[in-house]
């Protein structure tokens, strides 16, 4: 199964919701198609903050998390983008807890959480 995207223009962000099932072996190519789409509607709307929750089930292997975190500019990402994501799945959130250390350490502003309302002020009221 591959994953649900929408992508919704909130004032002052996107909001992107994000479910279904990661394909195993397909990890890497599914969050770089989810990603190239929210770099896109950033483009369109002029946005650059991001409220990403993802209900995905399955897990990002290491090397994938890293591959994708560490060259998100191959696929259009800004490092003026601000992205707050907020993983809902206990199975998933380290391994996107160490994708935001790898995409930190590359100059991008990102931040990982497992829950909403502390992703909206991180994304909202902190500054860029």
């Amino acid at each position: 199964m591959s994953l649900e995207i929408s992508i919704q223009e909130l004032p002052g962000y996107l909001r992107v919701e994000v479910s279904g099932t990661r394909t195993t072996g397909s990890e890497k190519q599914e969050a770089v198609k989810l990603f190239s789409r929210v770099a896109e509607a950033c483009r369109a709307s002029g946005m650059d903050r991001i409220l990403v929750i993802s209900r995905a089930t399955g897990r990002i292997p290491t090397l994938e998390g890293y591959e994708v975190a560490g060259h998100s500019e191959e696929f259009g990402w800004s490092r003026d983008y601000k992205l707050a994501l907020v993983d809902l799945n206990e199975e998933s959130l380290q391994d996107n807890l160490f994708a935001e250390t790898v995409a930190v350490n590359r100059g991008f502003n990102v931040k990982v959480f497992d829950n909403v309302k502390e992703a909206e002020i991180w994304l909202l009221v902190s500054q860029h």
